[in-house]
């Protein structure tokens, strides 16, 4: 690794879309970075919080909604949201605002403070919430549908055809390539993209 890295800060971006990999490839760079942030953990953070959930309930007309936790709520959330991208959207206006405030103020705060070194920001959202702007290089992990379908289903306990529903709602796979800087085609081993993630951050 190169030995100047700590007087600089660089933001990277880890995406892709819904089980293509990226938060394996996140993983890998951990080894490599400063630090890994989950824009899906932050999701799960905000629907904690009481205030999220009151707009939630509101937003649904079910108080309900509201006493939910963890697992419960988004079972709950993913059953109204899926069939419906008006229902979607309703979530989306509540979380996507305050997961891009987040991330904006998490960027600023890093690029202003002490703390310099290689910082990653991992999520499929990065591209529909605009956050590419806030980083120095966006890395794309792809893979094929199909796969990535039965990763999710393997995952999450769901059908193929439920977990491609989720690619509906995410900007497609080929802008995502064609809009970034790096991409690491996901279909070989995890082996592979450990090296591919090692020949990317040795040379920043």
């Amino acid at each position: 690794m190169r030995s100047d890295r700590s007087d600089r800060t660089i933001l990277v971006g880890i995406t892709g879309n819904s089980g293509c990999g990226q938060t394996t490839a996140a993983g890998f760079a951990s080894a490599y970075c400063s630090g890994v942030c989950s824009l899906d953990e932050t999701g799960h953070r905000l629907l904690e919080r009481q205030y999220v959930l009151s707009d939630l309930a509101m937003r649904y007309c079910m108080p309900e909604l509201s006493e939910l936790r963890g697992d419960d709520l988004r079972s709950v959330l993913r059953d109204i949201v899926f069939d419906d991208p008006h229902e979607m959207e309703k979530l989306n206006s509540v979380v996507h605002p305050r997961m891009k405030r987040w991330a904006i103020s998490s960027a600023a705060r890093l690029r202003n403070g002490a703390d310099n070194g290689i910082w990653v920001l991992e999520g499929a959202l990065i591209y529909e919430l605009g956050l590419d702007a806030l980083l120095d290089l966006v890395i794309v992990v792809s893979d094929t549908p199909e796969r990535c379908a039965r990763r999710i289903s393997v995952r999450d306990g769901i059908s193929t055809g439920e977990a491609l529903k989720r690619w509906s709602f995410q900007m497609s796979l080929a802008e995502k390539e064609a809009a970034c800087d790096i991409v690491i085609t996901n279909q070989g081993s995890e082996d592979d993209m450990g090296r591919a993630i090692r020949s990317i951050f040795v040379r920043m």
